[in-house]
């Protein structure tokens, strides 16, 4: 149960109206202007640091943990990297219920001049050629579709967090180093470097750039955590509470130490931790780490030399829990439906292995899952790690959190992960010690990191290939001609020619990896996150001029492909083996939505055929096929940092927009109906043999040569009860993993409480759900994501 204090805070994350500020804006855009022709890293520090020394700041009545993510309470900041905001934009922004002063608006509009070219969008519709990858861009395949070169799909961003951004790459921080050494040691490193430098090459004039970026930005960070202290000392002299006087008082004290010094006990690291997490957002995808692992040792110190308690250490996590609430995004009207509900990913890794094989469980792991229960919030993430010596209390505890409701914490399988890890090279005591970034995306701390993620939609191509080739959104001729459906004299004569036309659409998406990649490098060099990579004082690169040892950066992501594999089971039934419809009448069936001329009965008959997730080897073999082929063909494409593409699976809420975009298919799906979710889940409701089938389904496919997939289930409440309830899913979890799968993961909710939700939002604005690789609540969502959790397939047991 939460304390007062806590409940408190709680309360405030509760406000109807978001503020929108253009204050770190102009901030950023002032030092800009102030800089030109200067190194673009040099100018990115400097800008941080003008940010950090003028921003305004403030500490909330009750924190222990201080750091505000935004000028404003609950606010966010407009962000300009990705994409200028126009006026259309703003006025949907303002639509959805968030709010913009005038003064902040007309601050946007007239920065947007400064920006148009130097944004992510602007630059890459820049280099787009007008022949295949522009028409591609336009088509959504890769969401969202793009109006034009210069807006992209619209609108740009506006995010919480002190850092630089745009932050749109997964990466793991050695939050370790900064906690056991602090900024002051990698500043005192940076200069030390930076006088052995000989110029005797261009490479030793980036380096250099590269180091007094480091030292510029990395101090402002110390005087940013300083003005803490001021102000906290300030706040004491006034109050007039002894209790809340003390605290701020201990506040200015500890925000005087770290991050510029090492932790000396828990508070001051968990104090130092969300400094530097600040600096890693605004991202959707910073992550924690294995949180339970290296602030441990502080836990451990603090206990045994009597400074702190568990209950202390209890109130500390569920504040974090609070802080994290604080970071928010939103941003242009598609971008909004690709990740519904401010969804983002802070995942905090528990469990798991230590690196020499030995299970790395402690009394914090269940701490953060206490913490995690009691301070029930969609953000931030925690994720699992199962191996088969994790123990039973941590996964009952674990258990117990994902029965409330929240949809967390998410299970992911030591096994195929670090198998995964070791068929990329990766030593084995490494492999051991990975992490999750972003959803599910594995990575190594501070050797890897995963640049571009863009959500690549199976179905439409499907639908293209329907087509011979041409997009039946515009009528243009974006894949390649691979010849008339009725003209397919067998299934696998069929088969192949989609592969064909996937592979066509995995080359431009591949191509546009590298580009994104390249603008990413080119304009947003980013000296926090760089100086906390392996090595990187002596490498003096930056983080995206760098090849990694675990080189991933670059991932295609496969969205909707199980209604890919139902319709073509159905195509392959009713078509090529039962020649119950021809060819021609699915097609005309499909283009006319089902409606008219009998078509309901095919679609009856489509409806009707095999369906994934029913262990049913007929659909399930072509399921294994496609994702076979996607793998297969991944890693056949380059990327500008010299490794090639990871085959990946997961959908955030892409699952509607994508679907919005594609026509009826052949599983029995309408026109602009969503897609199925995740990677392994089945299309919602047609999973009829409950979970043991859908887990039978799943491990058909070999996820090995994943670097992510996605699992979700939904159970009613009265499914897990009791211990014995939750002990058959743990038993169903550990018995997925032990046959190959990679994740799985939890909503518990009646479907007759979704509704409600939906009717009366008002009276249930706590109410946590699972979307897809991230939690939200369930009243932010749009009605068409919360229709398709409603239609998830809802088990009353775990067999």
């Amino acid at each position: 149960m939460m304390n007062p204090r806590i409940t408190k805070l709680k309360e405030r994350l509760q406000v109807d109206k978001l503020p929108i500020s253009s204050e770190k804006a102009r901030l950023l855009t002032d030092s800009f202007r102030q800089t030109e022709g200067e190194p673009q890293i040099i100018r990115r520090a400097k800008a941080l640091a003008n940010s950090l020394d003028k921003i305004t700041i403030f500490i909330e009545d009750g924190e222990l943990i201080v750091g505000n993510a935004a000028s404003r309470p609950m606010g966010l900041e407009i962000d300009y990297d990705y994409g200028i905001w126009s006026q259309e934009e703003i006025d949907s922004i303002k639509e959805e219920g968030y709010t913009i002063s005038e003064e902040d608006e007309s601050a946007i509009v007239s920065m947007n001049e400064y920006w148009q070219a130097r944004t992510l969008i602007g630059r890459s519709g820049e280099i787009f050629d007008e022949e295949r990858l522009w028409p591609f861009k336009q088509s959504g395949v890769t969401l969202p579709p793009w109006k034009s070169r210069e807006e992209g799909s619209g609108g740009g961003y506006a995010q919480s967090g002190m850092g630089l951004g745009p932050g749109f790459y997964l990466f793991g921080v050695d939050f370790a180093k900064v906690l056991n050494e602090g900024f002051i040691k990698l500043i005192d490193d940076a200069e030390a470097e930076l006088r052995k430098i000989r110029f005797t090459s261009a490479d030793a004039i980036k380096k250099a750039d590269f180091l007094k970026s480091v030292i510029i930005a990395n101090k402002a960070i110390i005087r940013f955590a300083n003005r803490f202290a001021d102000l906290a000392a300030d706040m004491a002299t006034r109050e007039k509470d002894p209790t809340r006087k003390k605290e701020l008082e201990r506040i200015s004290e500890t925000c005087r130490r770290v991050p510029a010094n090492p932790a000396r006990t828990f508070y001051e690291a968990m104090q130092s931790f969300w400094f530097t997490f600040l600096m890693i957002n605004p991202s959707t995808t910073a992550a924690a780490g294995r949180f339970d692992q290296y602030m441990y040792p502080f836990y451990k110190k603090d206990r045994e030399e009597g400074r702190i308690t568990d209950e202390e250490v209890l109130e500390l996590l569920e504040c974090l829990r609070i802080k994290d609430m604080q970071i928010n995004r939103t941003s242009g009207r598609f971008n909004r439906q690709k990740n519904a509900g401010i969804a983002k990913w802070h995942n905090f890794t528990i469990g798991g292995v230590t690196p020499d094989g030995e299970d790395a469980t402690n009394e914090l792991s269940y701490l953060i899952l206490e913490a995690t229960k009691d301070c029930q919030t969609p953000h931030h993430t925690i994720t699992v790690r199962v191996h088969e010596g994790t123990p039973e209390p941590l996964m009952l505890k674990a258990l117990e959190v994902v029965r409330t409701g929240i949809g967390m914490p998410a299970f992911i399988g030591d096994k195929s992960y670090i198998d995964y890890l070791l068929s990329q090279g990766v030593p084995l005591e490494t492999a051991r010690d990975y992490i999750m970034t972003g959803c599910l995306d594995v990575n190594i701390v501070g050797q890897s990191r995963i640049v571009a993620y863009d959500m690549f939609i199976v179905p439409l191509v499907f639908d293209i290939f329907m087509h011979n080739g041409v997009d039946p959104n515009n009528g243009k001729q974006v894949g390649i001609k691979t010849g008339d459906l009725e003209n397919f004299e067998s299934f696998d004569d069929l088969m192949q020619a989609f592969k064909e036309q996937l592979a066509h659409f995995m080359s431009m998406a591949a191509e546009g990896n590298n580009i994104h990649m390249r603008v990413n490098a080119e304009l947003f060099p980013d000296p926090v996150r760089s100086s906390l990579l392996i090595n990187a004082i002596e490498e003096g690169k930056d983080i995206l001029d760098r090849t990694m040892p675990l080189e991933n950066a670059a991932v295609l992501n496969a969205v909707g492909m199980i209604n890919v594999a139902d319709s073509l089971a159905a195509i392959k039934k009713l078509v090529f083996d039962e020649e119950k419809v021809s060819m021609h009448e699915l097609k005309a069936a499909l283009i006319a939505d089902w409606h008219g001329d009998g078509y309901q009965e095919v679609r009856k008959m489509c409806l009707a055929a095999p369906k994934y997730g029913n262990d049913d080897n007929y659909v399930d073999s072509i399921a294994r096929e496609l994702y076979q082929f996607w793998a297969d063909t991944a890693v056949t494409f380059d990327t500008i940092f010299g490794g090639k593409n990871k085959p990946t699976g997961i959908s955030i809420s892409a699952q509607w927009p994508g679907g919005a975009l594609t026509g009826a298919t052949p599983d029995g799906r309408h026109a602009g109906e969503c897609l199925a979710d995740g990677t392994m889940s089945p299309m919602r409701g047609r999973d009829t043999h409950g979970p043991t089938a859908v887990i039978r389904s799943a491990v058909k496919i070999d996820q090995a040569p994943y670097q992510a997939t996605l699992l979700n289930m939904k159970f009613h409440p009265s499914a897990l009860q009791t211990t014995e309830d939750l002990r058959k899913l743990s038993d169903l979890i550990k018995t997925y993993f032990s046959l190959g799968g990679k994740h799985i993961q939890f909503n518990v909710v009646s479907k007759e409480t979704l509704i409600e939700a939906q009717k009366h939002p008002e009276d249930y604005r706590d109410l946590v759900v699972r979307v897809a690789g991230y939690s939200a609540y369930f009243v932010q969502l749009g009605k068409i994501i919360q229709d398709e959790i409603i239609a998830r397939t809802e088990y009353q047991g775990a067999s």
